[in-house]
């Protein structure tokens, strides 16, 4: 049900950029390899106020791998047209995490995360080719565990659960 809904979600993201206007950025998330981590985003600008964005990501990061996909609509408020100006955008996210740890406790199993929330942010373009990004905002996650082999209770520790940060600052290509 849950796979059901998220293919719903991501198929009325697609629908809503049914306009004429060709406006499309590929960005990113210059802070992701920090994390051991490859963000990555696709922006599409429906008309001088709204855009909607596709952000990718994937991860193996010390005991925890997996990826995660973040369709957000961005309200543009500055007086330039969009891509260009402060924005807020409300989100969801979907992750799926293997955790494993075979050195010391030896315990494997997945969690599965859905959540949402709300970013605030300023795009820059440059010379009508060039993105830059910053965005913050929080967001609320509820995961499901599943457990193969040991405790449920390691698991849940590296699963994300409750209230977590989201931001970043990306670089991109307008087109």
């Amino acid at each position: 049900m849950r796979k059901l809904y998220f293919i719903a979600v991501v198929g009325c993201f697609f629908l809503l950029q049914h306009t004429a206007q060709s406006q499309n950025l590929v960005k990113a998330n210059l802070l992701a390899p920090l994390l051991q981590t490859g963000s990555f985003y696709y922006e599409r600008v429906i008309d001088d106020t709204k855009s909607t964005q596709l952000g990718v990501f994937f991860t193996k990061f010390e005991e925890l791998s997996g990826f995660g996909v973040t369709p957000e609509f961005r309200f543009y408020l500055s007086e330039t047209p969009a891509p260009d100006g402060f924005y807020v955008a409300p989100f969801l996210g979907f992750m799926r995490f293997t955790v494993e740890d075979n050195e010391f406790e030896s315990y494997k199993g997945t969690s599965t995360n859905f959540g949402g929330g709300l970013v605030a942010g300023r795009q820059w373009i440059f010379k009508d080719r060039v993105s830059f990004d910053i965005f913050l905002g929080p967001e609320y996650t509820a995961s499901s565990v599943s457990v193969e082999s040991g405790n449920k209770g390691d698991i849940e520790d590296a699963a994300f659960s409750g209230w977590i940060g989201r931001g970043g600052i990306s670089l991109g290509l307008k087109f």
